[in-house]
Order: structure tokens, then sequence, then C-alpha cells
């Protein structure tokens, strides 16, 4: 049977998902590199008896959405990266611009003690998305069956006016 209309419902929601993640992402000031937002995107498949969808992005994409809490530090590679894109220096109470490697080792410091903020920038168009998404997905499925029902009916009376071959 093919599920024509199940799997346009799923890549609704993906293409849905991927906009509205990269819309928050600009919005909220996340989009230094363009690294996480050119990574965002989706994959499905459509089975017989059942479906998957998978959401894709960069690894470090869960912390930019859920946060950090506030007790272990993140990696020391991927602040000092962000740091170097971002032109950030602090300066010492001298006044001199301090190393990027200074400056990512006291916000690696900090982030460990504070933790950083979530910002749900996929998970809030998720749920939005994913509240919606049972109703399509039975309707769209509904629609698959009412085609297959169709097409059996069409090749049934095919054979009949064919005399039963």
């Amino acid at each position: 049977m093919k599920q024509d209309n199940t799997a346009k419902a799923l890549e609704k929601f993906g293409k849905y998902l991927v906009k509205e993640s990269r819309k928050n992402l600009t919005r909220k000031n996340k989009n230094v590199t363009n690294k996480l937002y050119d990574s965002l995107d989706y994959d499905y498949k459509v089975m017989p008896n059942s479906m998957s969808f998978d959401f894709l992005m960069e690894e470090y994409g869960e912390w930019v959405d859920k946060g950090r809490k506030a007790g272990k530090n993140p990696p020391f590679s991927a602040i000092r990266e962000w740091v170097e894109n971002r032109k950030i220096q602090f300066r010492s109470n001298k006044g001199r611009f301090e190393t990027y490697d200074q400056t990512a080792w006291k916000i690696v410091k900090s982030i460990g003690k504070k933790g950083i903020p979530a910002s749900d920038f996929y998970s809030r168009p998720f749920k939005l998305g994913y509240t919606k998404l049972p109703n399509e997905i039975a309707e769209a499925y509904a629609l698959d069956i009412e085609d297959f029902f169709d097409y059996t009916i069409d090749k049934l009376n095919e054979q009949y006016k064919n005399g039963g071959n």
C-alpha cells in the first residue's frame, strides 16, 4: 500500500520544524557561524506497519536548546571556538586585552558555576507542531487507506470485466 499522504504529513512537519528552529536561532542571536543553523534537517520513513521521524542537528545543539545546569564545565575547545568566532576578549585589571584562551577559560568556569539558560529554539516549535501531528497523520493515513481501497476495487472491477483473469 502506498502511503503518500502520510509521508506528506511527515514532510510538512519536518519543514515546519526546521524553518521555525532556524527562525528562533536567528531571533535569539544564537546563530554565529551558521554551523548549527545549516545542520538542521529531518529524516522520516513510512513503512507498511510503522513510521519514524528524526530531527537532525549538530551535537551541541542539545546544549543550545536545553541549556546547561551548573556544576559541570563545558568543553574548553567549543567555548574557545565560540569566543574567537564572536571576537570576544575580556580586559585584564590593567586594561589590556586577554587572549582568546584566557577569555574562554573564564567563560568555561562561569558556565560551570552558573549554568546556561535554555533557548528552546527547537523544543518549542516541536511541541507546537507535535500537538497537531497526530490528527494530521491520522487524516493522512485514512486518505492512504481510502486510496488503497479505491485501487483494489478498480483492480477487482477490471478483473471482473476481463472474465476473472
